[in-house]
């Protein structure tokens, strides 16, 4: 099921574990961690985010036609590995072969005009999309909690500065601004304030 959060942003959540899809409007389309199913919303060549390697983030690039998949330098090798990005664990082996382009700290794609947040924890490349006050945080955070750090490719003390770094720009935007986490409910940046301990934690 396709959802609309504003004229130009729609939501997908697919697969076992729900997780999200967000398609903005451009020419070509922008597809933010595509899931499984995402072919049934976008069917044109289209332009590819990623904020971090993980399977359940990935698994849509084979029912894309991509033009550029853009994700982390610290998280590349993932694509084409399946035991880094966890596919392995389901008996899928999924690997994605095709080029990529590697973030840097902005991302220019038609009048959409992104900053891009390292957020190491969850996996050491992971990143936040900033975009107009919008926050894609994929695992890195989400309403009332955060991405595990039990993985090998995980880092906890990495995650704790990541949290500090967010909780400082959370603090410098609007309370309304959305926060739109791979997995679960998205909400604002004031809900994340009110519901999530782990930023409490940090601030402390």
């Amino acid at each position: 099921m396709i959802s609309k959060i504003n004229d130009r942003l729609r939501h997908i959540s697919t697969g076992p574990i729900g997780t999200n899809t967000y398609i903005l409007e451009n020419n070509p389309p922008i597809v933010i961690d595509p899931g499984y199913g995402v072919k049934n919303f976008v069917d044109k060549e289209c332009i590819v985010l990623l904020t971090h390697m993980h399977f359940d983030h990935i698994c849509g690039l084979s029912e894309l036609k991509p033009l550029k998949v853009y994700i982390s330098r610290p998280d590349l090798a993932g694509l084409s590995d399946a035991v880094m990005n966890k596919s392995y664990f389901f008996g899928i082996n999924f690997r994605y072969s095709g080029e990529c382009e590697l973030l840097s700290d902005r991302l220019n794609i038609g009048d959409w005009h992104f900053r891009i947040v390292e957020t190491p924890g969850h996996t050491l490349g992971s990143v936040v999309f900033e975009l107009d006050g919008i926050f894609f945080t994929g695992d890195t955070i989400f309403i009332d909690s955060v991405g595990r750090t039990d993985f090998p490719e995980s880092n906890e003390g990495s995650m704790l500065e990541s949290l500090r770094r967010l909780t400082t720009l959370f603090k410098e935007v609007n309370p309304n601004s959305l926060v739109l986490p791979g997995h679960m409910q998205y909400g604002t940046v004031a809900d994340v304030f009110k519901k999530n301990v782990f930023l409490k934690e940090v601030s402390i």
